[in-house]
């Protein structure tokens, strides 16, 4: 059994450092292009994203329970073609209706015919897209994390070395030239890692094979398919729904609050990929070892999470002006502190979803608990437009949002489980390091400072009081951590 603690530290590390390549990337690119070709960037982006999630069908991570469990690695191509015609029933449909139907989304619906190139583009890259994520699922269910984390940092210097002098040369079809052909070099890349170690173990199933394994995907993977639905929704829910009625800046300002904001979602996210084939495994072997190591490893989690989200919030201002290098987006980040702490407790949800509800195959618990995530967002945002402006309410109805949904989701957990996954503690310290997030706007930055470190010292203490982390973890990562680097030298 993977050490998950040492996996979920090197994860954290090479999604981390993706990230910061990604980020080079990203404020290059916004350096580049105006505020005007930058919105229209993301508005193609939002769409195609919010088409592109219907392949999804939860096959990723079903893939990865799936494959984590096998029996023989004979199995696992099949597992994979399985779930490989699944998904490309739906890609293809999904590809060609947005190529083909590229004019009259831009032209019709958003009136805007610049559209149209970029989401032509977008539609074919889906037919790349659809094959990653399974072949991903391959790679972590067999829990060679070590080869999936060594990509993940290759294809980000991929990233930076196709973005940037595209973009630079052709603007925003040079953005979308480099979407494509980044897709293309990431598939080959992922076919090559997943299967080149099982090449003698290929086997096509059977007909009766595909059936009986279709069926054990589908049992949880239908869930994870609305669940994906939805989130996505909901995180494109303010893009969608301003493009309608104003500008491409506005669109612009929204976006650049909600990608800094997103960028949080790196902690979890990176945990996720080893969570899911070692919670699914010590969930079917023993429940009481699932049990209390989800625990432990939570409230570690929760506490690098509150620490990261109050830091990357108080300090937005100054991060931005320093990226950006000038004031053009200093419209976005009254909406940093909300947009930052909705990720903060949609990476709770996240953690829990994936470490409990997919092991579990809490299916109804995992769905209700996403359709509250939308309702939630919704009701508020109508709510809070008539005290405030539309992008204010759009930023606070993703926190509300994000947090009924947690509410929902630790409910069911403990009717269904017997353990409570979030305390008092959790409530109070997030309300705490909500507090220093709201520092963002306060000036001078002598007084921001002074009070930063009065406030993020009081939660660090609180961290440590109630348990959360102690002496002992940072000994043991800073051991870990030695471990690895050791083993590079």
């Amino acid at each position: 059994m993977k050490d998950l603690g040492k996996w979920q530290i090197v994860s954290l590390l090479a999604q981390g450092l993706a990230m910061l390549l990604g980020m080079v990337e990203t404020f290059v690119v916004i350096r580049i292009l105006s505020v005007g070709e930058w919105g229209l960037v993301q508005l193609a982006v939002s769409i195609g994203g919010a088409l592109g999630i219907y392949q999804h069908l939860g096959l990723v991570s079903a893939s990865t329970r799936e494959i984590s469990s096998a029996k023989s690695e004979d199995d696992i191509f099949k597992i994979f073609f399985t779930a490989s015609v699944a998904r490309y029933c739906v890609t293809i449909p999904i590809s060609l209706g947005l190529f083909f139907g590229a004019g009259r989304i831009a032209e019709n619906l958003y009136h805007n015919p610049e559209l149209m190139f970029p989401l032509k583009i977008y539609g074919i890259t889906m037919l790349f897209q659809g094959v990653q994520g399974i072949l991903n699922s391959v790679i972590s269910g067999t829990q060679r994390f070590r080869q999936l984390f060594i990509y993940q940092i290759v294809i980000a210097f991929v990233n930076i070395l196709l973005f940037i002098p595209l973009v630079y040369f052709y603007k925003v079809s040079g953005y979308f030239y480099a979407f494509l052909l980044f897709n293309v070099i990431s598939s080959i890349s992922l076919s090559v890692i997943a299967f080149k170690p099982l090449r003698d173990k290929i086997r096509f199933p059977t007909k009766e094979e595909f059936s009986r394994i279709f069926k054990e995907i589908f049992s949880i993977s239908i869930a994870i398919y609305i669940v994906k639905i939805l989130y996505t929704n909901w995180e494109k829910l303010g893009a969608n729904a301003l493009g309608l009625f104003n500008s491409a800046e506005v669109v612009a300002i929204y976006s650049f609050a909600l990608l800094y904001a997103k960028k949080l979602m790196t902690i979890s996210d990176s945990v996720t990929t080893v969570n899911i084939p070692v919670f699914s495994e010590r969930y079917v072997n023993n429940f009481e070892e699932f049990k209390e190591s989800f625990l432990k490893n939570f409230n570690k989690l929760f506490s690098v999470i509150v620490l990261a989200g109050a830091v990357a919030s108080c300090f937005a201002p100054e991060i931005i002006r320093v990226l950006v290098g000038s004031g053009k987006y200093d419209g976005s980040i009254p909406l940093i502190a909300p947009m930052v702490f909705a990720f903060v407790i949609y990476s709770f949800v996240n953690i829990v979803n994936s470490s409990v509800l997919i092991p579990a195959k809490m299916a109804k618990s995992m769905v209700g608990s996403y359709v509250l995530l939308i309702v939630g967002t919704i009701v508020s945002f109508f709510a809070l437009k008539n005290f405030t402006g539309t992008l204010s309410a759009a930023s606070w109805a993703m926190t509300i949002g994000s947090s009924v949904c947690l509410f929902f989701m630790v409910y069911w957990i403990k009717k269904r489980m017997n353990f409570s996954v979030f305390s008092l503690s959790h409530v109070a310290i997030s309300l705490l390091s909500l507090a220093i997030s709201l520092l963002c706007g306060l000036s001078p930055i002598s007084v921001k400072l002074v009070s930063f470190v009065l406030l993020f010292g009081f939660l660090v203490w609180a961290l440590f009081k109630a348990d959360f982390i102690g002496k002992n973890d940072i000994v043991s990562v800073r051991k870990k951590l030695a471990s690895l680097v050791g083993k590079k030298s």
